[in-house]
């Protein structure tokens, strides 16, 4: 079961990271084809988009991550405390 679980949200964390790197590819390529083309406010605010769906990508996989390493302690913890209660 947890194997399953770690393949669906590793799966998941994938494609945020993906996606991230597509928004970051995507603001290095308006910054270097809009410059002379568009007003630089207008600029401004497409790169900020794209940078800010790039961190926020990120940050979902981050937040992915530490949802799994709570699970995994959690587990161990009652692995640990039902063996505990075997033994005594």
């Amino acid at each position: 079961m947890d194997r399953d679980l770690y393949s669906r949200l590793r799966k998941r964390m994938l494609m945020f990271y993906f996606a991230a790197g597509i928004n970051l590819v995507m603001a290095l390529w308006v910054a270097s084809m809009g410059a002379g083309q568009v007003a630089g406010g207008t600029l401004a605010i497409i790169l900020l988009l794209f940078l800010g769906f790039a961190a926020l990508n990120f940050y979902m996989a981050r937040v992915l991550r530490r949802q799994w390493d709570e699970h995994v302690r959690k587990s161990a913890a009652s692995r640990t405390a039902q063996s505990d209660e075997v033994t005594e």
